[in-house]
C-alpha cells in the first residue's frame, strides 16, 4: 500500500474499496481530493471522480449541509438562469470526462449523471468542492469555497501515516 493510500484511509477512517489517485494536496502536502475510477474493485459504481478526503473540507462542508445550503442553492438554480446553465454544462461536461476517462471493456454498470452522480439537483456539496479544487471548473463548487476559505489547519491531520490527535479544524 502507498504512504499517500494510507493516508486517505486515515484521513477518511476506513479501507479504500479501490486504487485511487490524489489529485489535490494541501500545504502539508497531505491529499484533499483523490481520482476514484468509475466502478470499485467489486465492480460497484462510483458516480463521483472526485472525492474530497481532507477532513477539515469535510467538517466545514457538512455543517454547510446540515445549515441547509444543498436546498439553498436548489432553488437557486431554479430562480438564477446563469446558475443554472454553468451548473447544467458542468454537470454534463463532468459526466463526459469521467465516462471518457474510465472506459472499460467489462460489462459492468457504469454511473450516470455529473457531480455526485445526479442532473437534476446538487445532493452533494462535496464532491462540488472536489471537483472545483481539482478542475476550477464548478460553479458550486466556487459557492462552497467562498463560504469554507482554504486549507487553514495549523497542523497536519496525519503524522507518520496515523491521526493525529493534535488536529482540530477550525473556522
Amino acid at each position: 500500500m502507498t504512504n499517500e493510500k494510507k493516508t486517505v484511509e486515515v484521513q477518511l477512517n476506513r479501507n479504500l474499496r479501490s486504487d485511487v489517485n490524489v489529485v489535490a494536496k494541501c500545504h502539508f502536502d497531505l491529499p484533499v481530493v483523490v481520482d476514484v475510477p468509475k466502478n470499485l474493485d467489486d465492480g460497484t459504481p462510483f458516480p463521483t471522480m472526485f472525492w474530497l478526503t481532507c477532513p477539515m473540507y469535510v467538517k466545514k462542508v457538512s455543517t454547510l449541509e446540515s445549515n441547509g445550503m444543498v436546498k439553498e442553492l436548489d432553488k437557486q438554480l431554479q430562480s438564477n438562469k446563469k446558475l443554472n446553465e454553468l451548473w447544467s454544462k458542468r454537470q454534463k461536461s463532468y459526466e463526459d470526462e469521467r465516462n471518457k476517462k474510465y472506459k472499460s471493456s467489462m460489462n459492468l454498470i457504469s454511473p450516470d449523471g455529473g457531480v455526485g452522480g445526479t442532473l437534476k439537483s446538487i445532493k452533494c456539496l462535496h464532491s462540488h468542492l472536489a471537483d472545483e479544487l481539482v478542475t476550477g471548473l464548478n460553479t458550486i463548487g466556487q459557492i462552497v469555497l467562498e463560504n469554507v476559505g482554504g486549507c487553514n489547519c495549523n497542523e497536519p491531520c496525519v503524522v507518520d501515516g496515523n491521526k493525529n490527535i493534535n488536529w482540530r479544524s477550525e473556522w
